[in-house]
């Protein structure tokens, strides 16, 4: 049980022994940073909670285990926005260099991380987007059926198209997964499909960036969560903790995520996305490198950001005009949009913002003032979908004005 999980012993262990004590929550939260493996632990938890044997080893070969591993299992569900795009180039590229069957099955999960999304019982089909994405999500499961669990992979050359067709053919769906929230109609949807017996299975529903809600989900999710049906198991997972509403936390056990140490996110990278000694800093390094966004550049324009913000008078400095090559116009490029790369604009400015606190240049109660305006910064980028370059230059006022108070 979670052999898969590298690093986070603490929650692991108390996950360990609720699960083989029957102590597990009907409604938890799987809160920390980003790349610390909360989803991934949640889909384990999915795998313990459903397994036939009741070990969960993840050796075990029994229909549930089976089902869980390559996430096709029906009463497990995903809901929420996710960066697909550039975990499946990463998976493809594993798999790729490797050809082996652990790269196989890391793509073929990162795929149905996607598409999963889609799942008739919980997908908004009244949303015409939703509806316009079921042929896609359709072609992407005839790709991934051609490669097979058991046997050979294709040639190189072969393999290689198959892989470019399935990061193609992911990208549109990602497009459209990545910008939204988890709305009213897949909340009203997850509620009837909780309450629809599904024999002895037990089911299990994980909303991934869970604080990414409009509120009317939230007042819906709120009634589930009051009288959840006793065979259901709600997993909400988010980066920003601060960002759910009192009244949804109150209902869920939490599970603090920490950062992972260097040497644990070199052995993700090593044995998981087959990236050894290339030089990467860390997961997060990794997946900017894929959306080609140089970590260095972004850490300097944060710097200068936060120096503007705090500089007495800037005067005649146009900030969005020296963050233009930061936020790309028109079509993203292998996952790099300016949506996504203002988000990781922001988490290296909160970085900077804490070293500031540390050195003990900034007192706690402007760390506080600051961290509201970029929590509200992101959830005006990821939640209202607003212009990032607007955003970005409101928040630049407002640190500004928050510094002079």
């Amino acid at each position: 049980m979670f052999e898969n999980i590298i690093g986070q012993p603490v929650v692991v262990g108390a996950l360990r022994s609720e699960l083989a004590q029957g102590r597990f929550p009907p409604s938890s939260l799987f809160f920390g940073p980003a790349y610390t493996g909360k989803l991934s632990t949640a889909l384990e938890t999915a795998r313990a909670l459903t397994c036939v044997s009741g070990e969960a080893a993840w050796s075990c070969d029994c229909h549930a285990c089976r089902l869980q591993k390559d996430l096709s299992h029906p009463q497990t569900v995903l809901l929420g926005p996710r960066y697909s795009d550039v975990e499946i180039a990463a998976s493809a590229d594993a798999l790729l260099r490797s050809r082996k069957p652990a790269a196989r099955h890391l793509l073929v999960r990162a795929v149905r991380k996607l598409t999963r999304r889609f799942d008739l019982s919980v997908a908004d089909l009244d949303d015409s987007r939703v509806r316009g994405m079921q042929e896609r999500v359709g072609q992407l499961e005839d790709l991934l059926a051609e490669l097979p669990p058991e046997g050979e992979l294709p040639p190189e050359a072969r393999l290689a198209r198959l892989l470019e067709r399935i990061v193609l053919a992911a990208a549109p769906v990602a497009a459209q997964v990545r910008v939204d929230t988890i709305g009213i109609g897949q909340v009203r949807r997850l509620a009837a499909w909780s309450h629809l017996t599904s024999g002895d299975s037990r089911k299990i529903a994980i909303l991934e960036n869970a604080d990414r809600m409009q509120d009317s989900a939230r007042n819906a999710l709120l009634k589930l969560l009051e009288e959840p049906p006793s065979s259901v198991s709600l997993i909400l997972l988010s980066t920003r903790r601060a960002a759910i509403i009192a009244t949804i936390l109150s209902r869920l056990r939490p599970y603090s995520f920490a950062s992972r140490g260097a040497e644990e996110e070199k052995e993700v990278l090593t044995k998981i996305f087959r990236r050894e000694g290339e030089g990467f800093t860390g997961l997060r390094a990794f997946f900017l490198a894929w959306r080609e966004i140089n970590p260095e550049k972004l850490q300097l324009l944060a710097r200068r950001f936060i120096e503007l913000a705090r500089a007495p008078a800037p005067a005649g400095v146009d900030i969005v005009q020296e963050m233009a090559e930061l936020l790309p116009e028109g079509a993203p490029r292998r996952g790099r949009s300016s949506r996504e790369t203002a988000v990781s604009f922001l988490e290296e400015v909160a970085a900077g913002i804490g070293a500031l606190l540390r050195e003990g240049e900034l007192p706690i109660a402007a760390l506080e003032r600051w961290s509201d305006a970029l929590r509200d910064a992101a959830a005006r980028i990821e939640s209202l979908n607003m212009q990032p370059a607007a955003v970005l230059e409101a928040l630049f006022h407002r640190l500004r004005t928050e510094a002079a108070a």
